[in-house]
C-alpha cells in the first residue's frame, strides 16, 4: 500500500506537458494562464476538451475551452471581436447563453463557463488569448 501511494505522489509532481511558457495550447488558441489556474485536458476521438481554475477548484471561477470542428454551442449575434482572422461570437446552446464561438477555418475554439456573463465585459477576457503567430508558434512547442 506505502508502495502504490508512493508511485501514485511521484505521479503528481511530474510536471505536466499541457501547461507550458505560462499557457495551454487549444488549438486555435494559445491561452495564458493567470497565476494558481489550473488546467486539465479531456481528450475525445476528433476534439479537446480543456478546463480551468484557480486554487479554489472547480467552484473557483472555472471555465473551459473546447477545441474541435463540432462544438455543440452555435454563434449568435454580432462579432464580438476579430482578430488574427478569427470570428468570436456570442454561443448559444438549446436557445440559452453559453460562452463564446471562435471560428477560422472550420476550427473552433468554445470559451464556456462562470467567467462569462454575457457583457461588454467578457471582452476583456480574450485579452489572455492568442490567436496569432505568436500563439500557433506555443502550440508548435507543446506539440
Amino acid at each position: 500500500m506505502i508502495a502504490l501511494l508512493s508511485v501514485l505522489l511521484a505521479q503528481s509532481t511530474v510536471p505536466s506537458r499541457l501547461v507550458h511558457d505560462g499557457g495551454v495550447c487549444a488549438g486555435l488558441s494559445w491561452i495564458r494562464l493567470v497565476p494558481s489556474e489550473q488546467a486539465v485536458e479531456e481528450l475525445g476521438p476528433d476534439f479537446s476538451v480543456y478546463r480551468f481554475n484557480g486554487p479554489a477548484g472547480e467552484d473557483d471561477h472555472w471555465w473551459g475551452v473546447y477545441s474541435g470542428r463540432y462544438a455543440q454551442a452555435k454563434a449568435a449575434g454580432p462579432k464580438l471581436i476579430e482578430r488574427d482572422g478569427v470570428t468570436i461570437r456570442r454561443a448559444v446552446e438549446n436557445g440559452k447563453f453559453n460562452g463564446y464561438l471562435a471560428e477560422r477555418d472550420g476550427r473552433q475554439n468554445h470559451f464556456f463557463g462562470s467567467v462569462f456573463n454575457d457583457s461588454p465585459t467578457d471582452l476583456n477576457f480574450f485579452a489572455r488569448i492568442d490567436f496569432g503567430t505568436t500563439g500557433q508558434a506555443l502550440c508548435v512547442k507543446a506539440g
